[in-house]
């Protein structure tokens, strides 16, 4: 039965329809018994809850028994796996150890082949300062003798000049005190003469002198005694006229006894005023004088000041000058610097790659033994040195620089030789390309149908068991391209026996 209209949102299942049943039917039943089927239902829930809750602990036991147990197995397998991989890395473990003690072996030797290498340079570097040393006292001796020398012979040239010039003054000094004599004597005559003349000049002016004195004296007696009549007539006659003035000149002598005092007064006023007037001229002129040395030593000091300041900065640009120029050559030499390392860096990163990549590729005995062991290393060592005197062409020094570097020479000759094999055996290889090339074209030259190929005779013909294959010509090499290649250590032995014959 289905209870009023849709509701928005209410399912269409059959679901929604029972559970609207079921409530009718409730509704038709007592509360006691819903309240009895309530309890049933709520003791069968709890029930169930407890049969659940059991299983699920006897699920989780039951579950951590498998994972124990799967835990052993998977312990057990892990362990044998383990195991394995042990023996494994021991395994590896013991040829890396073995490859790395030959590694250590073979560097220790090595070290010490560059120990002895050492030593010896050491010794022979020893040995060119000892003879450096020798020739540098030899030749100090040398010159310490030719000094000697020259200061004895510059010793007896100076000795002979000085007593040339001893001579040559002693003869002028007594040259010259002859004539200091003579000339002496001549003065003498002459002052002499000279004094006589001078006396009697003198006795004749003082005579007419004294005439001419006696006769000014009497005119001057006369005219004397005529003066003093004339003063006497004169005198009489002013007195007798001047009474009146007399008075009055007493009168004004007063006056001008008091005008003198005053006058006195005003002038040491005067002089007074006039030394401070001439004090202050002088510190004036003293002043201006002082300011004025003061100022021209000021003005010099000042052009010595703006030379030395115009010299100052003239060397400051210049030195600036010289500053920019060699921080640009260092600029630029550094970055030449930077770029030749750079290259030295790619240039050496190149070698360790290259050396990387040749260590893969050696074998086991390359890298146990690096060096093959020559014949001639044993003849080196039985060779004695004297004998390496006799050689011609060959330096001691230069041979002993060279024996240094048998080692390398050793692997550069044994790679070069590997070179040449490989390039010998490709182009053999090429050679036999070619010749297969030729026949694989010959036979489909003789399998195909063309104008050509008709023209042409058949490779593939048979004739008295004889196949018409044509084969490339033999060439003859070019000799000039290949350079002929001599090992140093077989021309030495070759050498070493010729010296035994």
């Amino acid at each position: 039965v289905r209870l009023g209209k849709m509701i928005k949102g209410r399912t269409k299942t059959e679901a929604g329809f029972k559970r609207v049943m079921v409530k009718i039917r409730n509704q038709e039943k007592t509360m006691e018994e819903l309240e009895q089927e309530q309890i049933t239902l709520k003791l069968k829930r709890d029930t169930l809850k407890n049969m659940q809750v059991e299983e699920e602990k006897m699920a989780h036991f039951n579950r951590m028994k498998i994972l124990t147990h799967w835990r052993r197995i998977m312990r057990v397998a892990k362990k044998s796996r383990l195991n394995k991989d042990i023996q494994v890395y021991q395994q590896n473990h013991d040829r890396e150890v073995d490859a790395k003690d030959a590694i250590l072996q073979m560097l220790d030797r090595d070290l010490e082949e560059a120990d002895e290498q050492y030593q010896m340079a050491l010794r022979n570097h020893k040995i060119r300062i000892d003879q450096l040393i020798d020739i540098q006292n030899s030749r100090l001796r040398g010159l310490h003798e030719e000094f000697e020398r020259d200061l004895q012979i510059l010793k007896s040239e100076f000795d002979k000049e000085k007593d040339d010039i001893n001579n040559g003054h002693d003869m002028e000094k007594t040259e010259l005190e002859g004539m200091i004599a003579t000339i002496n004597e001549e003065e003498t005559a002459k002052l002499e003469k000279l004094k006589d003349e001078f006396e009697g000049l003198r006795e004749e002016t003082k005579n007419e002198k004294m005439e001419e004195l006696e006769t000014m004296k009497h005119d001057l007696i006369k005219k004397i005694e005529q003066l003093d009549q004339d003063f006497e007539i004169s005198f009489s006659n002013y007195v007798s006229d001047t009474d009146a003035k007399s008075a009055e000149y007493t009168k004004h002598l007063g006056q001008n006894e008091e005008a003198s005092i005053e006058i006195s007064q005003l002038i040491r006023e005067m002089n007074r005023l006039r030394e401070i007037i001439s004090n202050w001229s002088h510190k004036k002129l003293q002043n201006s004088k002082e300011c004025k040395e003061r100022n021209q030593k000021l003005t010099q000091e000042k052009i010595t000041i703006l030379k030395h300041y115009h010299e100052l900065k003239r060397k400051m640009t210049q030195f600036r000058q010289e500053e920019a120029k060699r921080l640009s050559n260092l600029t630029k030499n550094s970055k030449a610097c930077m770029d030749t390392l750079k290259g030295y860096q790619k240039l050496g990163e190149r070698i360790l790659k290259t050396a990387e990549l040749c260590r893969k590729l050696e074998t086991e005995r390359e890298k146990v033994l690096p060096f093959y062991e020559a014949e001639t290393d044993n003849l080196e060592e039985e060779e004695p040195e004297h004998k390496i005197d006799k050689i011609d062409g060959i330096d001691k020094s230069v041979y002993n620089e060279f024996q240094l570097l048998d080692n390398f020479y050793k692997r550069y000759n044994k790679v070069l030789l590997d070179k040449v094999a490989i390039e010998k055996q490709k182009g053999s290889l090429e050679k036999e390309n070619m010749f297969f090339k030729s026949l694989l074209k010959q036979y489909l030259d003789g399998v195909s149908v063309n104008n050509d190929v008709m023209n042409s005779s058949n490779p593939l013909l048979v004739v008295n068991n004889k196949v018409n294959l044509n084969r490339p010509p033999v060439q003859k090499l070019d000799a000039t391209n290949q350079k002929p290649l001599i090992e140093g250590n077989m021309e030495i032995t070759n050498i070493n026996m010729q010296i035994k014959r």
